[in-house]
């Protein structure tokens, strides 16, 4: 039924490979989860991984903001979905997701929570530096700054799509959660 309603409410490609997936209520169920824990929801999510990889300038670190155009295709798929519309599904298929999150070991199963916790977390995220640094280490980057290292996970995730992907998702985040009256603060 949610791939029905989502193939409604968006003809994007990526959107349709990702509500494809196998369990699509469980897996965003934990989608959230993760996000709210502050863990970057990597397996849930693959389907939405940049085909192409993080473009950094030599022994600089540098994130050459060409790379921020990679998550692009990401964006769009959520963008194509009208917050309003995108809350209108949720409400109606809140029973399933409730189910879902005590099935992840919430026994009171009020899936509206995960999503508040999920949204702040990604809210609290600070304004990357204008030029963003990674140091290579083995396997993974890290961030230079000090005061990025020190952050969530998903937060750093979040600040490598790229100030105006990020401004994008956290604005259509802010509007689905208006539209459910949740309390996210600002």
């Amino acid at each position: 039924m949610l791939r029905e309603l989502a193939a409604t409410l968006s003809r994007n490609p990526l959107l349709a490979r990702l509500v494809g997936i196998r369990s699509i209520v469980k897996n965003a169920a934990l989608t959230i989860v993760q996000i709210g824990d502050g863990r970057t929801p990597s397996a849930p999510l693959a389907v939405l991984r940049p085909p192409v990889r993080l473009e950094i300038a030599g022994a600089s670190g540098r994130v050459e903001p060409a790379s921020f155009v990679r998550w692009e295709a990401a964006t769009q798929a959520l963008l194509s979905v009208p917050a309003r519309d995108a809350a209108q599904v949720y409400v109606n298929l809140k029973p399933l997701f409730d189910e879902a999150y005590r099935e992840l070991g919430d026994p009171g199963g009020d899936f509206d929570a995960a999503l508040t916790k999920a949204i702040r977390t990604l809210d609290a995220t600070p304004t990357s530096p204008t030029e963003l640094v990674l140091l290579r280490r083995e396997g993974y980057f890290e961030h230079a700054d000090p005061s990025l290292q020190s952050l969530l996970p998903v937060q750093k995730q979040l600040i490598l799509l790229g100030p105006e992907n990020r401004a994008r998702v956290q604005g259509w985040l802010h509007q689905f959660a208006a539209v459910l009256d949740l309390k996210i603060g600002r």
